[in-house]
């Protein structure tokens, strides 16, 4: 997918496209000002509802960047400035309040008080653009979801509208309705819906007769659903009689958590993989109990309800009256017994303590004795000028039915936008984050010192956009979307001008250290660290958009222009001059140690020399020291040779060759009288072998066989003769030395 540039839509505002919907705005009378949801967005495709031609407007984001840039081209600049217009089938005769598309970008529903219908989208949307300047007009089906019911039944009103994200087509809707009953219906055969599922109190037709007033405006009933989300899904565990697979695949539950007006809340878990009628029957737990207890149920007129998607979930309640509670849901038997009474007045603590008994990594599945234990409550600023003013006045409650409006964020889970009246506020949790990070690690791996940092970082909530001044007419948000890539927030206002602001901007959290043990090793805070925490700014200045033609009195403008001016002071110069302070400090530092380090490698060098004269000598040393220690050895040898030699003792080697010598001796002495022996027996047997020859002169000599045994048998004695004198020659020479 391509990516923005980095001037961020600039020229979205002044597009044709702006100013269409602008010309369409001018033609409209009478509306009832209220906080709507007229823009989606489907990859790079901003997608606007036209109130006037009941058709929707596309948008290439890609080219508000190009169009802006090929300023100098007129020819490219028209070309570029082009967008779509999808003409509806079946125009819906009711006001669209909100637009939502599906996952895969295929249906577009469009939903308002009195009724609900989808658009389908045609499948070739890039090819549709047009060359030329202008838009491009292309038919699209659409229809009612419902009709009969929804649409035709006067009794009836639509609360809330969303695509179900369990679906396998993409094609399921689930919507609220006044009688607080949640139905959900397959698009494509929306004639009735595939699932009833009453929620609360059942509302009598009295009540739902004196819900309805004149035109599109309605008042609240004090047990009435008025909001619902989703939460984390999980797979399907329970033993039942039905297949809990469809085509090998296993079915998801997805949580649903429904909020009623008077800061109840209900929950049960569904999936619309399997519709069996043997399916286990769907069970709603509810309300929920909340802790720690408030007598007012932390405010009776709550308007919407947001599931941050983490592990326990955290569910996040609006009130019309500005309040916004962080609440996390875990189970009820890790909670103490003399926690249910009165309020805990160490939240922080008793929370640590319900996550290091909970489980983080168990199954998302909420139980009947689950609780909602609030963590926070956020109190959003009303007025610009006026921190302490609230949405709690008569003045600002008259006439908007629904005064606050949850967001959520698609390129970061721990933010959410919060649309109101005023313009749009933006929430960070860093509990999200940090419960994320603890659920992905084992339990053994928990430690309680990781729970206490859960609770040590601060929600950050920042005034992103101001639409209206106190004393101006009421300018509410007409759409809300964030295109992901970069992250940036897309607002459409009342007066049908676009703002857009990069959400990389915004305030971060700044998490705080846990405390350390003495035990434990402090590690050195890095200089960067310490910058970036004095740069973190604690508050900013919303960006300021009036409605055309407002004018301000003259106290509110120098007002606003001095809480400008304390803002820039505050946040901006003052920490930029603590920064240059401390870097002009960390630099004199730093050049001090670098002049030490200079003064430190010169001693090092001329130590370096030093050591290297040094080194020779000792060399030279070393090589004299060899040689004389050579030549005292070879006459160490000498000397130790000669006093061996003349000691008048004999040594172990010196007897042990004498006794060999005489063992020798003896040997020599034996073998030299079997010499005289044999020359003896050689004498006589020559002797008698010459009398025999002469004997017997006439009868011949020796056959060949006798003499070859006694030439063998001579030889024999013969180099036994040799060996016995050689061994006595070498007995000899050692005798002599």
């Amino acid at each position: 997918m391509a990516t923005l540039s980095h001037k961020y839509l600039a020229g979205l505002n002044n597009s044709q496209f702006s100013k269409l919907i602008k010309e369409q705005k001018s033609k409209q009378t009478g509306q009832i000002k209220k906080v709507r949801s007229l823009l989606t967005t489907i990859e790079h495709y901003l997608f606007a509802w036209d109130k006037v031609d009941c058709c929707l407007l596309v948008k290439n984001l890609l080219d508000a960047d190009s169009w802006a840039e090929d300023t100098k081209d007129s020819c490219t600049k028209s070309s570029k400035d082009r967008f779509l217009k999808v003409t509806l089938t079946d125009a819906p005769v009711f006001q669209v309040e909100n637009i939502q598309a599906n996952l895969d970008g295929s249906l577009i529903v469009l939903s308002g008080p009195q009724g609900v219908a989808y658009v389908e989208l045609p499948s070739n949307l890039p090819s549709l653009e047009a060359k030329q300047q202008g838009p491009s007009v292309k038919s699209a089906r659409s229809s009612y979801i419902d009709q009969k019911f929804l649409l035709c039944n006067s009794r009836i009103r639509i609360q809330e509208v969303k695509f179900h994200p369990g679906s396998p087509t993409n094609s399921h809707v689930v919507v609220l309705t006044s009688d607080n009953c949640l139905r959900i219906y397959d698009a494509f055969n929306s004639s009735r819906p595939e699932k009833t599922i009453p929620v609360g109190p059942k509302m009598s037709q009295h009540s739902l007769h004196s819900s309805i007033t004149s035109g599109t405006t309605f008042s609240s009933c004090l047990d009435e659903a008025v909001s619902f989300d989703f939460g984390t899904p999980f797979e399907d565990t329970r033993v039942t009689v039905v297949p809990q697979k469809r085509d090998g695949v296993p079915i998801f539950l997805f949580p649903v958590y429904i909020l009623l007006t008077n800061g109840d809340v209900y929950t049960f878990s569904c999936s619309v993989q399997s519709n069996s009628s043997r399916a286990p029957k769907i069970s709603v737990i509810g309300p929920l109990l909340m802790q720690p207890a408030a007598l007012d149920n932390y405010g009776g007129d709550a308007c919407s309800l947001l599931c941050l998607p983490v592990s326990p979930p955290v569910l996040v309640i609006a009130n019309r009256t500005g309040n916004i509670h962080h609440a996390i849901l875990l189970p009820r038997a890790t909670i103490e017994d003399g926690d249910d009474s009165d309020h805990n007045p160490n939240i922080a603590d008793d929370l640590e303590s319900l996550l290091s008994k909970a489980s983080l990594t168990a199954s998302p599945d909420v139980k009947a004795d689950s609780v909602l234990h609030v963590t926070e409550t956020l109190e959003l600023d009303g007025d610009i000028l006026d921190c302490s003013e609230s949405f709690s006045t008569e003045d600002y409650l008259d006439g908007n039915e629904s005064a606050l409006q949850l967001r959520r964020d698609p390129a970061c889970s721990s933010r959410y936008f919060v649309v109101h009246d005023y313009g749009v506020h933006g929430v960070v949790v860093p509990l999200v984050d940090t419960l994320s990070e603890l659920a992905s690690k084992p339990d053994s791996d928990v430690d309680q010192d990781e729970t206490q940092r859960v609770m040590l970082a601060e929600t950050v909530v920042e005034f992103i956009l101001c639409s209206r001044m106190k004393s101006s007419a009421a300018a509410p948000p007409q759409g809300v979307v964030v295109y992901p890539l970069p992250p940036t927030l897309i607002v459409m206002l009342d007066s049908a001008d676009f703002q857009v602001i990069s959400l990389s901007r915004l305030l971060k959290p700044a998490v705080k250290a846990a405390p350390t043990t003495n035990t434990a090793k402090v590690e050195k805070e890095p200089f960067d660290a310490i910058i970036r925490r004095q740069l973190q700014r604690t508050h900013s200045q919303p960006k300021l958009s009036l409605p055309p033609g407002t004018e301000l009195p003259l106290a509110e403008v120098v007002k606003l222009f001095s809480r400008s001016v304390q803002t820039l002071r505050e946040e901006y110069i003052m920490k930029q001059d603590a920064v240059r302070e401390a870097l002009e400090k960390k630099s004199r530092l730093l050049e001090l140690h670098l002049l030490q380090q200079f003064d430190e490698l010169s001693l090092i060098q001329q130590s370096k020399g030093e050591l290297t004269t040094v080194a020779h000598q000792l060399a030279e040393k070393y090589e004299d020291s060899l040689e004389t220690q050579k030549s005292l050895t070879q006459r160490v040898e000498k000397v130790l040779y000669e006093i061996q030699r003349r000691s008048p003792f004999m040594t172990d080697a010196e007897k042990k060759m004498g006794q060999e010598l005489r063992s020798l001796e003896t040997k020599l002495q034996a073998l030299t009288q079997s010499m005289e022996s044999l020359k003896r027996r050689e004498q006589l047997y020559g002797a008698k072998v010459s009398q025999q020859q002469d004997r017997n002169t006439t009868s011949g000599h020796l056959s060949e066989e006798q003499k070859t045994s006694v030439n063998e048998a001579l030889s024999l004695q013969s180099e036994d003769i040799r060996g016995l004198l050689r061994s006595l020659q070498q007995v000899k020479k050692k005798l002599a030395v």
